[in-house]
């Protein structure tokens, strides 16, 4: 398969500044080849689960711990499983295809693999891992144990909670891909009982002269997040799936608008309400309702307050992480580059004022910190018990940082 312009061929530069162009691996261009490429990519990957570019795709989703190959299911063996220590979930299936069909079609596959594994609860879930490493005695939870800041019944709690939910990380992992997903889940519609973000990964592989293989991910598309539908068995028109009524907890703007997520959204409210139960529907009530300021919200691993007072200004309010922590550090040196320190202390004052509380600086490397009345670093539950200063203290902010870049 020759290099196109959206798969340079890459060199190879050696110490003595010669250059080596690499080929493309060919195993896998024959019918009879296919499988063990599959094969290969498939063993790398859970061999090696940084080559997947998950921070690319779902911060959230990240770090990824392999758990096992080949899952059995009711719809088939999910090529590659892994979690992450706060319980996330992921299903990974290697498939070298070379026409939008046979991706539809895998695109359908993966989609029933997450149905499958949809009303499963954390015991079937293990069970069949351990029928897969051929492991009576495995314990999932021992893969995770000495990254994970929770206990081991809060991680099967967590995990338990996905697989119920549906929410989970699915990846596509080919060669050559060029569409994104979306193009690829149209035909699809909805498939119900799942909440499910799906992501595709270009793995190319190539040659160099000396018998190495450089492994090239790519994530040719965003991400999008899979909406639940609801079957509807109708005795005249037989069996459909409606589109989520507006009474489902789908996440919708401030305006009662359906928005778009990336899966990255759910999973933090989830680890959120691990950590901190409760907090996240106040929270999510609280983020949706700052959108009429021109707050936007960016979800990864936590939740980006961005501010655009114009269109060639980007700020920040601060970043939320999904144990309820607020950081300002990164928010206030950014105003400090855009001359705006005055605007942005006098953000941070107003916020320590409502929740009787003061500014400190923290040294190295002086950057300030909201503490409440005990004298400790200010968190959501503090700030989200005085939602309307915080919401003018940002909308003053906001007005600030426009009037400051006319």
């Amino acid at each position: 398969m020759a290099p196109t312009s959206r798969h340079l061929a890459p060199v190879r530069v050696g110490a003595d500044d010669a250059v080596s162009p690499l080929t493309r691996m060919r195993l896998g261009e024959s019918e009879a080849d296919r499988g063990r490429r599959e094969a290969f990519v498939q063993k790398l990957i859970f061999d090696h689960p940084e080559l997947i570019p998950m921070l690319d795709i779902e911060p959230a989703f990240t770090p990824l711990v392999s758990v096992c190959m080949e899952l059995g299911t009711r719809a088939g063996s999910i090529d590659n499983v892994w979690v992450t220590p706060a319980g996330g979930l992921v299903l990974g299936e290697c498939k070298l295809v070379r026409n939008p069909q046979a991706r539809r079609e895998v695109v359908a596959q993966v989609l029933d693999y997450a149905r499958a594994i949809g009303g499963w609860r954390y015991e079937d879930l293990e069970r069949e891992v351990r029928k897969a490493l051929k492991q009576p005695s495995f314990r999932i939870w021992s893969l995770v144990e000495n990254a994970s800041d929770l206990e081991e019944h809060h991680f099967v709690d967590a995990v338990d909670r996905r697989l119920r939910a549906g929410r989970i990380m699915l990846l596509i992992i080919g060669d050559g891909i060029q569409e994104g997903v979306e193009a690829l889940a149209e035909h699809l519609q909805l498939h119900a009982g799942i909440h499910a973000g799906m992501a595709l990964v270009d793995l190319s592989l190539w040659e160099d002269p000396a018998g190495g293989i450089l492994v090239v991910p790519r994530v040719p598309m965003r991400t999008v997040l899979i909406e639940r539908g609801i079957v509807v068995a109708d005795g005249s028109l037989g069996v459909r799936v409606e589109a989520p009524s507006a009474a489902q907890s789908f996440p919708r703007s401030a305006t009662g608008a359906p928005r778009a997520v990336t899966a990255s959204e759910p999973e933090f409210y989830a680890q959120l309400d691990e950590r901190k139960p409760g907090l996240a529907a106040s929270l999510r009530a609280f983020l949706t309702s700052l959108e009429e300021l021109g707050v936007e919200v960016i979800f990864r691993r936590t939740a980006i307050l961005r501010l655009h007072p114009s269109p060639d200004t980007d700020a920040q309010a601060g970043i939320i992480g999904n144990e309820g922590k607020v950081w300002f550090d990164q928010a206030y040196l950014t105003a400090r580059r855009l001359g705006a320190e005055p605007a942005f202390m006098a953000y941070l004052e107003a916020l320590a004022r409502a929740i009787g509380g003061r500014v400190a600086l923290r040294a190295p490397p002086a950057t300030p910190a909201v503490l409440n009345a005990s004298g400790r670093a200010a968190d959501a539950v503090d700030l989200l018990q005085h939602q309307d200063e915080w919401r003018g203290a940002l909308s003053q902010l906001v007005e600030a940082l426009r009037v400051q870049d006319e």
